[in-house]
């Protein structure tokens, strides 16, 4: 006499998730969170980056389809180039804003290796 058939476990797909709270680059605890506010019709999107435990606080553009993670990354290049001001900034409560358009020439700026 046989046995009976056996039934094939389905095992579940482990689907991993864009993480909305990230590590802060200037206190290094998991307390950073990122809001983009977009707008219809804008060529770019305001996201405002705040710490909740050493109070990190800042405000720049990005492209209106990214996500908060690809705003992280920006975040911590413009963190690098503040580096030397944060604790001023921090103790003052003020953001670090870097809201001017990517891609914009000043006026009376040269261009490198332009013409003369």
């Amino acid at each position: 006499m046989g046995r009976r058939k056996k039934r094939k476990q389905i095992q579940k797909k482990v689907v991993r998730r864009i993480p909305k709270i990230f590590l802060c680059p200037h206190c290094s605890r998991q307390t950073l969170s990122i809001n983009i506010k977009r707008s219809l019709g804008e060529e770019y999107a305001v996201a405002h980056a705040i710490c909740g435990e050493c109070g990190l606080c800042a405000k720049f553009l990005v492209s209106p389809i990214m996500q908060p993670v690809d705003a992280y990354g920006k975040l911590v290049d413009l963190y690098e180039e503040y580096i030397d001001k944060i604790d001023s900034m921090i103790e003052e409560g003020e953001c670090i804003e870097h809201l001017e358009k990517p891609g914009v020439v000043e006026e009376g700026v040269e261009s490198i290796g332009g013409e003369s």
